[in-house]
């Protein structure tokens, strides 16, 4: 007698209840589907969001697996306990402690479940809104690389915790290896059934800056073809990034190269060219309109400088040409009224609002002076007429 009011049952379907057995079944199964659903569609409306004000957080393959299969594990172990808690909730017992031991396990369960929800929640929110979404940001965090152990343990120990308390009531070795089998086959099935295809998304965005891209790509082909320049895939990438870390001090680095006294590379000249063309952002404008310091890239004067260093029928000299000429046409870009911006891509309303709002007066002025010196050249006689009137602003 004295063995079984102190002896630990198997747990079964029997000790359970067959009905609240298959209801606890139920329940965590689709408790599983429903987190899994939240949390892959809530990073997706994340990404979004920061995609308004910086530029969109891609995952490489790699890092995307990984957190898809995080998120499909967390989502089964967190099912498992509200399963968990629909089990330990029976009305039989066998020994004088199980009532409190059950209600231990249940508020145990429930507590893990809740806390660690909004641990996601709070942080996944968090991190998109306030770092992943401020201008500049350029992976800094790699949670991937740097944390991906705490991303392995969290649901190793969601599932271990809600396992402790129960065997407190009952002997459970066999069933925790059971439901240790079918978390696994239920996480990689929630891994292709609930993921979010993020193309679709990327897809969008590259299509928003299609047209720079298209530049870019067209550029650095030419570069390879005609002089020989191989720019490499990662300054590339910089090239694509609308306002990050590496892409403004990319900038600063061309503008102070021109800035030298001493020739820059083709490589350079070919960068300086796409940067203005593209508007590329070299950080926060000052308050004063017309101040130079606004103006991000190589100055006129600095590229008439630069001419000095190279014959006049030279490639350089032909490319810097090219650079004065992408000048001019971005001070003549004409108003873009809101009424018709849906006509227009990004780049050409970027363009437009930096024209208005962006060149300062002296880089104007500059800018005319350098091209009536040029037009009065016969150096360059066979490039300067290339270079447009610049119109007055309104």
């Amino acid at each position: 007698m004295t063995n079984i009011l102190f002896r630990k049952e198997k747990i079964s379907i029997q000790n359970i209840g067959r009905q609240r057995f298959w209801i606890g079944i139920v329940a965590g199964l689709i408790s599983a589907i429903s987190i899994s659903l939240f949390f892959n569609h809530s990073r997706e409306s994340l990404r979004l969001l920061t995609s308004m004000s910086a530029d969109l957080l891609i995952l490489k393959n790699n890092e995307l697996l990984f957190f898809n299969y995080f998120f499909s594990f967390l989502s089964t172990v967190l099912g498992l306990s509200i399963t968990i808690w629909i089990w330990m909730q029976n009305k039989k017992q066998n020994r004088r402690k199980d009532r409190i031991y059950k209600n231990l396990s249940v508020t145990n369960v429930i507590l893990i479940f809740w806390v660690i929800l909004m641990i996601i929640s709070r942080f996944g929110s968090i991190l998109p809104i306030v770092l992943f979404g401020t201008p500049g940001y350029d992976n800094h965090l790699n949670l991937y690389e740097e944390f991906w152990i705490l991303f392995v343990l969290i649901p190793i120990v969601v599932f271990m915790q809600s396992w402790f308390t129960v065997r407190l009531v009952y002997q459970a070795g066999r069933w925790i290896f059971l439901s240790f089998l079918f978390c696994i086959l239920t996480a990689f099935t929630l891994q292709l059934s609930t993921t979010v295809n993020q193309e679709k998304l990327n897809s969008a965005y590259h299509q928003k800056f299609e047209k720079d891209y298209n530049y870019i790509d067209q550029e650095i082909k030419n570069a390879k073809e005609k002089y020989g320049v191989d720019i490499n895939e990662q300054t590339i990438e910089i090239l694509k990034k609308q306002i990050t870390e590496s892409s403004v001090e990319r900038i600063a680095r061309v503008k102070r190269a021109f800035s030298s006294d001493k020739p820059v590379s083709m490589d350079t000249i070919i960068l300086q060219k796409i940067i203005v063309r593209n508007l590329k952002e070299g950080g926060w404008y000052y308050y004063r309109r017309n101040s130079m310091e606004n103006w991000r890239y190589a100055l006129p004067n600095d590229i008439l400088k630069q001419l000095d260093y190279f014959d006049s029928s030279s490639n350089e000299t032909k490319e810097l040409f090219e650079i004065l000429r992408e000048m001019i046409d971005l001070v003549n870009t004409p108003e873009i009224h809101w009424e018709e911006y849906q006509n227009f891509t990004e780049t050409e309303r970027r363009r437009s609002l930096g024209a208005r709002y962006n060149i300062p007066d002296p880089l104007i002025e500059q800018l005319k002076e350098v091209r009536t010196r040029l037009l009065e050249d016969d150096r360059y006689s066979d490039f300067s007429t290339n270079l447009k009137v610049i119109k007055d602003r309104e």
